[in-house]
């Protein structure tokens, strides 16, 4: 099969052991698929919306191959095994990435049920002290302390989550001023000590936003480019917020070395990174912002890079 040039694509699908469709390869445009099925019959691939393809009829093609030269067969045979070759590797890829998430599932589910103990005495000595010592500063730490044992556990919660590929949240109307502040106050020890700079560019804009979830995301976002920023000198975070028509353009950018080439197309999946070992951030991150119906990309290069948020002033 040969696919004229079109804005849509060809799914190619296999069926698992649990009677699953896994997709295992998208042809686009003037790409072919289906080689097997010229020698056996077989047929494979779901249009994802309409396309328009060229069909080679299985008859003709045989007596074409069968009366070519050996050398003409041979360079079709490799083209084709490297071809299936390329859509193997994504499809093991695939599978053991899914199998690596149902196993963080299964993980994370254990650790709810073992950290609910901690978390609870940890919550309650917290509120005991603040009622004893009504001094500012013990009021200070108190409060930080409850608010981080929340952070953690919304953070279990969310990879919980996306194991299971749902996302919940709890949409309110939030200042984006106000998440700013949050993440200032939750960033200023660990940028101090990597002397990083956070500007925070000020904003009046309210966004229907679950708050603690979309303040995760710029955290792993601040967190994922201030261990990129290394102790380069001058190293800066600037996020900012701005009116785009009916949307908000929100943006995390940072004047580091930039995402190397070799992960770039794949720096939302999951277990991908660079610098670390590869983890769910990112690929929670864009889940959570979908969920707001909003977009999440990035642009970069040696002078550093930029993520672009895309949300809707309104749900």
């Amino acid at each position: 099969m040969h696919l004229p040039r079109l804005n849509r694509a060809v799914v190619l699908t296999k069926k698992t052991s649990g009677g699953v469709q896994q997709v295992i390869a998208y042809k686009g445009p003037d790409d072919y698929f289906s080689e097997l099925g010229m020698l056996d019959g077989s047929t494979r691939g779901t249009a994802a919306g309409p396309v328009q393809l060229a069909r080679l009829l299985q008859k003709p093609f045989l007596k074409v191959l069968s009366q070519s030269s050996w050398h003409t067969v041979l360079r079709l045979f490799s083209h084709v095994s490297e071809n299936l070759r390329t859509t193997n590797e994504r499809y093991v890829s695939e599978v053991v990435r899914k199998e690596k998430i149902t196993l963080i599932g299964e993980m994370t589910n254990t650790m709810i049920h073992d950290f609910r103990g901690p978390f609870s005495t940890i919550k309650l000595a917290s509120e005991l002290i603040a009622k004893r010592d009504r001094k500012p500063q013990t009021q200070e730490l108190c409060t930080m302390i409850l608010r981080q044992v929340s952070r953690l556990g919304g953070m279990v919660e969310e990879v919980l989550e996306f194991a299971r590929g749902e996302t919940h949240l709890r949409l309110k109307s939030v200042p984006l001023s106000e998440v700013f502040t949050q993440l200032q106050e939750n960033n200023v020890v660990a940028l101090g000590r990597a002397e990083v700079k956070l500007h925070l560019k000020p904003t009046t804009l309210e966004l229907p936003l679950d708050s603690d979830r979309f303040l995760r995301v710029l955290q792993n976002l601040v967190t994922n480019a201030r261990e990129a920023l290394g102790k380069r000198p001058g190293s800066l975070i600037t996020v900012s917020a701005r009116r785009l028509h009916t949307q908000c353009l929100i943006t995390v950018a940072d004047n580091g070395p930039g995402v190397p080439k070799e992960v770039r197309s794949s720096l939302f999946e999951p277990f991908v990174s660079h610098g670390k070992t590869g983890g769910l951030g990112l690929a929670i991150a864009r889940s959570i912002v979908a969920a707001h119906h909003g977009s999440l990309d990035f642009s970069t290069s040696r002078s550093g890079t930029v993520f672009t948020f895309l949300l809707p002033m309104q749900q």
